[in-house]
């Protein structure tokens, strides 16, 4: 994989980026000339990087299409984009889009009538069914098939670059679901590259780890990275040390009082993990889970965000200079989230961290667009 210098003036984008309140203007379907569709898109962290990378490379980028099961990150998107029409549907993938052979159903020619000249197609399948963490289905669930799903869309909708982005252990799956999609996208003529990436390459302050598919009609992607320093928490959310507690963005969750003190001590003795003896007693003797009840450091990348980011129970997610865990908007930074995304409406605090703890960090698809498009791809 080959590293690309960027200017220093595109690096230092990345935080006027970040700390934004008004996402760049995006045109029509009508007047763009990268047009993109978003498959299980969630909140639209996916989409948002598209397009903002788009913009970076000179291109007019529009959202044709963004879908999802769950309304309520739609309701995100469509306020954050200032989308009123169809652009963006509630449907379950897994039931609209029929297998890979089919004639096509009614269902999918409702669902993608009137989209047509597709630059971009992206999917961020549940990773549920491929994560470590799931010990009941790991590597063996029916949710992994929506891979396939994803080859559908693209025999559908021909779009001229497919990306696709997962859990490191996505091809451990038992079903051979990733295998079967890349196949299936080889078939359609596709030229199929994949990798996995830790997302501090591309600029997010986290240890991310996502295997990336990509699939481009014309030539296989050659790989280029922008050389981006590693990115700190400071770097991240130093200008929200002390940001007003005015709504539920911007306040942490309240600890257990046995919790409290166990942040408090964490703080008080400048240390980073918790030692055994003040863990519960079911996580208190031979683990190696030395991150969970433990302290983030300022100069340093996060840990992985997940929906637990409120929880010093379930990783490392305690301020480093704060008596306290992350508020909802300081893990929004950490995913690379901008600002000018907006969860206003969001008052539920277990919604909120499952929008930004499962959103795909949109420096991921910055760093592709750009590269797809430095390479006409796309």
């Amino acid at each position: 994989m080959s590293i690309v210098t960027r200017s220093g003036a595109e690096v230092d984008a990345d935080l006027s980026f970040l700390r934004s309140t008004q996402a760049n203007a995006t045109g029509t379907v009508a007047d763009a000339d990268l047009t993109v569709v978003d498959l299980f898109s969630g909140c639209g962290g996916l989409t948002i990087g598209a397009l903002e990378g788009a913009a970076r490379a000179g291109r007019r980028g529009a959202l044709a299409l963004a879908v999802d099961h769950d309304e309520r990150p739609l309701a995100v998107l469509r306020s954050t984009l200032n989308v009123t029409g169809h652009e963006i549907v509630t449907a379950d993938l897994g039931s609209v889009l029929g297998g890979f052979s089919e004639v096509p159903r009614i269902s999918e020619l409702e669902l993608f009538k009137g989209v047509r000249d597709v630059s971009l197609l992206l999917a961020g399948p549940p990773c549920q069914g491929h994560s470590a963490l799931n010990n009941h289905t790991r590597h063996d669930d029916p949710r992994n098939d929506l891979y396939i799903a994803v080859a559908r869309a693209a025999q559908l909708l021909e779009p001229a670059a497919v990306i696709i982005e997962n859990v490191r252990s996505v091809g451990a799956d038992r079903r051979g679901s990733m295998a079967r999609c890349a196949s299936f996208l080889q078939e359609l003529g596709y030229a199929v590259v994949q990798d996995r990436i830790d997302l501090t390459r591309t600029g997010a302050p986290q240890r991310r780890i996502r295997h990336v598919l990509i699939a481009t009609r014309s030539r296989p992607l050659e790989w280029a990275w922008p050389d981006r320093a590693e990115r700190s928490v400071g770097w991240a959310i130093g200008d929200l040390l002390d940001a007003p507690s005015v709504s539920v963005f911007d306040t942490p969750s309240r600890p257990t009082p046995t919790n409290r003190k166990r942040i408090e001590w964490l703080i008080a003795n400048d240390v980073h993990n918790l030692p055994n003896s003040k863990r519960p007693a079911c996580h208190s003797n031979g683990h190696s889970y030395l991150s969970m009840y433990g302290r983030l450091w300022w100069d340093r990348p996060a840990q992985t965000i997940t929906s637990g980011f409120g929880s010093m129970g379930q990783g490392r997610f305690v301020h480093p200079l704060r008596p306290r865990t992350l508020t909802p908007h300081e893990a929004a930074r950490l995913q690379f989230l901008p600002d000018f995304i907006d969860f206003s409406d969001v008052q539920h605090r277990g919604a909120l961290a499952t929008m930004i703890g499962n959103a795909a960090p949109p420096s991921l698809t910055i760093s592709l667009v750009q590269a797809l498009c430095e390479q006409a791809a796309i």
